[in-house]
């Protein structure tokens, strides 16, 4: 599997681990400041794990979102090149038909010339 990805699919992490530092931080300073009562640490504990929970969320419908956007381009170019396909066999059927009809024309060109030739020259004698 290559590692080579997508700008557009990959977000941007340098932003998300940023955002998680500042909140993590954030609620180190304000519990390290005052000492609250177990109820508020629940309280900060569940909204903080509701937002990480909700950004990584966002993460995963994004990358949901691109990697339909790329099965439809693979479906629409699987479908594009099946076309094609039937075209040119449709053509490499045509030139065959036409060369058949070369080859059976040369070869009654081959034939009757002879003949034609004779005709005329004994036409010319008389």
């Amino acid at each position: 599997m290559s590692n080579l990805k997508s700008p557009a699919l990959v977000p941007d992490q340098g932003g998300f681990e940023m955002d998680m530092r500042q909140l993590l931080r954030g609620r180190k300073e304000g519990a390290s400041a005052s000492v609250s009562p177990q109820s508020e640490r629940n309280t900060e504990l569940t909204s903080l794990v509701s937002q990480i929970s909700l950004q990584s969320v966002q993460e995963i419908d994004h990358l949901i979102a691109g990697l339909q956007g790329i099965r439809q381009k693979l479906e629409d170019d699987g479908n594009r090149v099946q076309r094609q396909i039937g075209q040119y066999a449709s053509f490499s059927q045509s030139v065959v038909d036409l060369t058949k009809i070369v080859a059976e024309a040369t070869t009654a060109i081959k034939t009757t010339a002879p003949e034609v030739i004779e005709f005329h020259t004994a036409g010319q004698r008389n």
